[in-house]
């Protein structure tokens, strides 16, 4: 069951919705996407072979069940503070980010505040360069707030609902927990990042082991060639959400990786 904890961020105080599991000082913290919230990871979480670590996946504020505060900026550096804020009640001696999508480069901001605990980083499509803003970023903050919530909002969930893939219908579904006013921001905040070069730059500086995880449909992404010889892992039969077009191998992989480090 989702627990909420509270977090004081900024004289606000914010709920936080999660599913915890508290199995010892080692944990593996799930961050999902633009428009998603944390049941994009619920076979992760339900994967028995992980059952010897704690495991943390989270609504980001403004998303899901979380708090959604109309006065908040959501740029991403914050959402990376406020998971910070979390991580310093839980009290975990080690962690491993397993992120995707937006949740990669929130992942990136917040490695260097827990640089001491950090183990591993798994980048699950996670944005780094420019190219990675496509179909929903970049297309949200191409219009005014005002028409985005009057309209493109409601068309981007209408588009994917009626999508023949699996994970574009399961993201309408989440997104439609999402609150405008952060999906806009948040877009924002992303597409800048993004564009700016650094995060590439902060995911090959890591000095802990990185994988770089994307579906096998998505093989022709630019992003694949500025690599170099980090690892790259397919998985098959799967597009973006590779956690849900494909939880048992993405789980097998992860689980694989986690337990070597």
């Amino acid at each position: 069951m989702p627990q909420v904890f509270k977090v004081r961020y900024q004289g606000c105080d914010l709920d936080i919705s999660a599913t915890y599991s508290n199995r010892g000082d080692e944990l593996v913290l799930l961050i999902h996407g633009l428009g998603c919230t944390k049941d994009s990871f619920e076979q992760v979480v339900k994967y028995q072979e992980l059952k010897k670590f704690s495991l943390l996946a989270y609504d980001l504020i403004g998303f899901g069940d979380s708090s959604k505060p109309q006065d908040f900026t959501y740029q991403l550096e914050e959402q990376a503070e406020i998971i910070h804020l979390l991580l310093e009640k839980l009290h975990p001696k080690k962690v491993h980010i397993v992120a995707h999508s937006m949740g990669g480069a929130i992942g990136l901001l917040l490695t260097e505040k827990i640089a001491t605990k950090l183990v591993s980083f798994v980048n699950i499509e996670g944005n780094l360069i420019k190219e990675d803003c496509g179909l929903l970023s970049r297309k949200t903050i191409s219009v005014s707030f005002k028409e985005f919530k009057n309209n493109l909002f409601e068309e981007l969930i209408t588009t994917m609902a009626g999508s023949k893939e699996s994970g574009a219908r399961l993201w309408a579904k989440w997104a439609a927990k999402s609150d405008p006013v952060a999906f806009y921001r948040s877009a924002g905040s992303l597409v800048k990042w993004s564009d700016s070069g650094n995060l590439i730059k902060k995911f090959k500086a890591l000095r802990v082991p990185k994988i770089y995880v994307y579906g096998a449909k998505n093989s022709q992404m630019k992003i694949l060639s500025y690599l170099d010889s980090i690892s790259k892992i397919p998985i098959s039969n799967s597009g973006h959400f590779v956690m849900t077009d494909n939880p048992r191998e993405f789980c097998s992989m992860l689980t694989k990786f986690i337990m070597t480090k």
